[in-house]
């Protein structure tokens, strides 16, 4: 009890521009406010933090709606001594006709293994879109889906291993895809991100694109469904097609390695900066081996997002537009280090100990915690 209530208050110190924090533990061993996400959402207002325990259960499904919550959890794969997870099983994020929206709502450090929803569907007959939203440090295990035209969203250090969903007809503005995981499963999924068709200052920077399939050069097809007018910059495709499918876009200091362009029945060994209209910005390499230290795993296909994927040298090595590496960063300070993106940015109780647990009437109880945090 002491614990929890110390740590919540850690955190209400740290998030000074979130109202209210409240917590939620579907562990009986944890102690939380509330064993729901939903109930938590359900008591908060504008500008409130609802913080979700790690957990052996997977929580179920939530719905933000017409309110700015953050719901954060400890991170795909937190870095301490009892590293349980937050999974849910979906969530959606709405904006009805109603007073108030859920913009600039915050999702962090959660494992979803059911459906994300932004803007789900119509409400009383209005498509309303959700603006301004921040994915921070999650894992999608299924899709994602924006079903109306949004704004504003920023995708940082998250794991996807399945499809995120645009609609054709809607238009996607200022998207920045930044430090974040892709990964292609054969079999699975047919494309990582589709229909992008209408596109404003879209941009995928500083990402690692890869698949456990290379069906004979024939690389896994990222990108589908008419992706259109999108800034591609650092980027690292292995075994992972860019594709036809992405035309009037720009490349910038991308590197490709095990990759063929397929056009129909034919297989053409063109680079992606070099067809459909697409532009080539410069600083590009084709087919060249990125270098990172776990180079063999990620072309055999091994889906770790613990890996490293660091760069010594080589042809991706400080080749960035920005002079930094391709592919995921590892900056020394700040938030984008892809070694921290494990965690959530709260900071965490690593570990804690009784270091003397047999002691006399009047006596001290000595606790040792260690505390850390990754920013």
């Amino acid at each position: 009890m002491k614990t929890s209530f110390a740590f919540a208050f850690m955190m209400l110190l740290t998030l000074t521009t979130w109202a209210t924090v409240r917590t939620v533990s579907n562990n009986p061993a944890t102690i939380g406010q509330f064993s729901t996400i939903q109930d938590a959402i359900d008591a908060s207002v504008d500008g409130d933090t609802v913080y979700v325990y790690g957990s052996p259960n997977t929580y179920a499904v939530f719905t933000i709606l017409d309110k700015k919550i953050a719901v954060i959890g400890p991170g795909w794969a937190p870095d301490k001594n009892l590293p349980h997870t937050a999974i849910v099983n979906g969530a959606v994020i709405r904006n009805s006709v109603a007073p108030g929206s859920p913009d600039g709502s915050e999702l962090h450090g959660l494992v979803f293994t059911g459906h994300v929803y932004a803007s789900r569907n119509q409400v009383n007959g209005s498509d309303i879109p959700v603006n301004n939203i921040r994915l921070i440090r999650c894992q999608f295990n299924t899709y994602t889906e924006w079903n109306f035209g949004s704004s504003g969203f920023l995708i940082e250090g998250c794991i996807f291993n399945h499809y995120l969903l645009f609609s054709t007809i809607a238009t996607y503005e200022n998207f920045l895809f930044q430090n974040n995981l892709f990964f292609f499963t054969a079999g699975g999924i047919s494309y990582n991100v589709s229909g992008l068709t209408n596109s404003v200052n879209v941009r995928f920077d500083h990402n690692l694109f890869y698949s456990n399939n290379n069906n004979g050069g024939h690389a896994a097809t990222i990108f589908g469904n008419n992706c259109r007018f999108l800034s591609f910059t650092n980027n690292i495709f292995n075994q992972a097609n860019v594709g036809l499918n992405v035309s009037f876009s720009t490349f910038s200091n991308n590197i490709t390695n095990n990759i063929t362009l397929n056009a129909g029945n034919a297989v053409s060994n063109a680079t992606p900066w070099s067809v459909n209209n697409n532009v080539d910005g410069g600083g590009n390499v084709a087919n060249g081996n990125p270098g990172m230290a776990d180079q063999t795993a990620v072309n055999t296909g091994t889906f770790n997002g613990l890996l490293n994927f660091t760069i010594a040298s080589g042809p991706a090595n400080n080749s960035g537009s920005d002079g930094k590496d391709m592919g995921l960063l590892y900056d020394a300070v700040g938030s984008l280090n892809w070694a921290n993106s494990r965690s959530s940015r709260l900071p965490r109780i690593f570990s804690m100990n009784i270091t003397n647990p047999t002691i006399t009437p009047g006596g001290s109880l000595n606790v040792t915690v260690d505390a850390r945090k990754s920013n």
